[in-house]
């Protein structure tokens, strides 16, 4: 099996739960960072959600306090969010993308959850037919994520001034 289809297969473990999905029952911190460490965040491994960037995320503003020190449903899929978002924006965008998203829609994180599969769906559509060398696919991957990160922070820079 090459690389390019072992990628293919692997694209699947990153998808993030449905809402539906995640436990409907209050997690302390611990069981927190241990069920969002079961499904990857991304492919390589020991990238693992950590209690001291929970809280940091909480005193960042990204993530709600818990209630006590207990963490609902929702907290698992801001986190579920942040972690995957984190990746390609700095911690301010990634907080003024999420606060823009509370604010314009109710099923934001089912929003996230079928961008983020139909983006899934699309690279694994692309690769099955790349022909090239994975070193080719691996540029042409890191210019489309930077070309797509730009426009991202350019969104979320006017949508913010349009905000105030």
């Amino acid at each position: 099996m090459s690389t390019v289809e072992k990628l293919i297969g692997s694209l699947p473990s990153i998808e993030p739960e449905r809402y539906e999905t995640l436990p409907d029952i209050e997690l302390y911190m611990d069981q927190l960072v241990e069920y969002l460490s079961r499904a990857p965040m991304s492919l390589r491994k020991g990238d693992r959600l950590t209690g001291a960037m929970v809280n940091n995320y909480i005193k960042s503003g990204l993530l709600p306090r818990a209630k006590g020190k207990r963490y609902a449903r929702q907290h698992i899929a801001d986190l579920a969010m942040i972690v995957r978002l984190k990746q390609v924006l700095s911690v301010s965008d990634t907080g003024a993308l999420l606060a823009l998203a509370r604010r314009d829609d109710v099923c934001y994180y089912d929003h996230f959850c079928q961008t983020m599969d139909d983006a899934l769906n699309g690279l694994a559509a692309k690769l099955a037919g790349y022909g090239g060398s994975p070193q080719a696919l691996a540029m042409e991957l890191a210019l489309d994520s930077y070309v797509k990160k730009v426009a991202c922070e350019y969104l979320i820079s006017a949508l913010d001034d349009g905000k105030k």
